[in-house]
């Protein structure tokens, strides 16, 4: 079944105007709210106004029913992983079982070094995420939690409530490294994220994926693929440009990697297309302009209503 996330700015302070976003997301249909996990520098790199992600995830749990939560995706290193897994326990509960539980090993070298957080070669920040996950499963799992690894440490640990998801939140790994990255999403995830790249190079990505779960024993058709997928849409055309123009020149940083969807309608609704036919199931929907709500309901009314 296709589903459709909707990615909410954090540079608004305002809480009404994001309670209106969300509550609005959710009448519309859409399946799910989502954050990025950053401090300050994006998604613009002169940006310094930035709302923390779990802290806005759990007001926005209180001010919504239905539409699940996630965040793409908390970084490992910017909070122990147990205390993590008491949150995200927490959460779920109290939001109904409306977690999505996105987790990846951080990037951003200017937010470590500015919070004083250690930032080791890519190779260690992937082990220690997928250690990480290692902690954050055995909490939400077992009723006593030991683990002695090379990063972390459990010694008789308790988190209850246990997570009110079974047997716990959806997992999603995003990223796209072929050797150490994509064989953690098969070892650990449920859900696989990535950008709109050319189908052909998605194609290889998915391809490397499935030869890693097969490797591990396990069936390819058990991961999810997603997509966080930039889209700039309008009625005329000449409102998309206005709208990509608009958003490089505030320097974001989809709009200058090209790996979006633009269009009209009669466009962007075949650009999903082929990722669907390509195993993508959910969609993440990121607008040049998170804050316009008749964008929102345009897409979620001429692009969404199409595929599903």
């Amino acid at each position: 079944m296709l589903r459709f996330g909707l990615r909410l700015p954090q540079h608004v302070t305002d809480f009404s105007e994001l309670r209106d976003l969300a509550q609005a997301a959710e009448q519309l249909g859409f399946h799910s709210l989502w954050l990025y996990d950053h401090f300050y520098q994006f998604p613009i790199y002169t940006n310094v106004n930035v709302l923390e992600s779990w802290t806005l995830m759990s007001v926005l749990a209180g001010a919504t029913n239905r539409i699940r939560l996630g965040t793409m995706v908390f970084c490992h290193g910017y909070r122990p992983p147990a205390l993590l897994a008491k949150m995200a326990a927490t959460l779920d509960v109290l939001s109904g079982g409306r977690l999505e539980f996105g987790y990846g090993a951080g990037w951003h070298a200017e937010e470590f070094a500015g919070y004083g957080y250690d930032f080791p070669p890519v190779a260690t920040r992937i082990r220690q995420m997928e250690e990480g996950l290692t902690v954050i499963k055995k909490l939400w799992t077992e009723e006593c939690a030991n683990y002695d690894g090379r990063f972390h440490r459990l010694h008789d640990a308790i988190c209850e409530p246990k997570p009110l998801q079974k047997p716990y939140p959806p997992i999603t790994i995003g990223g796209s490294g072929e050797k150490m990255l994509l064989r953690a999403v098969a070892r650990h995830a449920d859900i696989w994220n990535h950008f709109p790249a050319p189908l052909a190079e998605f194609e290889r990505k998915s391809q490397i994926l499935d030869d890693h779960c097969r490797a591990l024993g396990r069936d390819p058709q058990t991961l999810e693929r997603s997509l966080v997928c930039p889209t700039v849409t309008a009625e005329w055309e000449k409102e998309v440009r206005d709208q990509l123009e608009g958003a490089r020149e505030r320097g974001e940083m989809w709009a200058q990697t090209g790996q979006f969807v633009q269009g009209t309608p009669d466009i962007v609704v075949p650009r999903y297309r082929d990722y669907i036919r390509r195993g993508v199931s959910f969609f993440i929907v990121m607008l040049p302009d998170g804050r316009d709500q008749k964008r929102i309901e345009f897409i979620a009314k001429n692009v969404l209503a199409e595929l599903q």
